[in-house]
């Protein structure tokens, strides 16, 4: 596997990323008793096999449905220091939504802390106010770092090129996820 060095991070980050995004059972959250058998399996062998080709990037969110949920299961039997676990929550109009939703994130990956935590989907300038309000969901995700929850702190976007770069010019990010 071939590795870069990702943003600020300084972290060596596989080219090549295990995302969550399809292979969870739901696109919303379940009783974890509903997920199939084959699923989670399905699941646990993906993450499995993409250790072993060096693939030590597990990306998921919070809006991936049961993906969290289905991820817990497996991350907390990983040698935490050979992965690289990344979660992204959505910007809230409060920062106190966006700490709920990252505490739910938490229990549901049965991790202490993630690696990076984006602020998921920049994608308007309204989630990009939120974002860098004082007091807004980036400070929120500042404090989760100092609290050693979250490492290093970024965004994903699908926006347009100025509001990315807008985000970008901010100066407050570690690393930006784009798509």
């Amino acid at each position: 596997m071939r590795y870069r060095r990702f943003g600020r991070t300084e972290l060596a980050m596989p080219v090549f990323s295990c995302g969550g995004m399809r292979y969870q059972h739901k696109w919303q959250d379940v009783d974890p008793n509903d997920i199939p058998r084959a699923n989670q399996e399905n699941l646990e062998a993906t993450i499995h096999r993409a250790l072993d080709l060096g693939v030590n990037h597990i990306e998921t969110a919070r809006g991936y449905g049961t993906s969290e949920m289905q991820l817990g299961r497996i991350l907390p039997k990983l040698p935490r220091d050979k992965i690289i676990v990344q979660t992204k929550v959505s910007p809230k109009r409060t920062a106190r939504e966006f700490l709920d939703t990252f505490d739910t994130s938490m229990k549901y990956l049965g991790l202490d802390y993630v690696d990076l935590l984006a602020l998921h989907g920049i994608n308007n300038r309204e989630l990009l106010r939120y974002s860098l309000a004082p007091g807004g969901c980036l400070a929120a995700a500042r404090k989760l770092q100092q609290q050693g929850r979250a490492r290093f702190i970024g965004f994903s976007t699908h926006a347009t090129t100025d509001l990315i770069l807008e985000a970008i010019n901010a100066a407050e990010f570690d690393y930006v996820n784009l798509h």
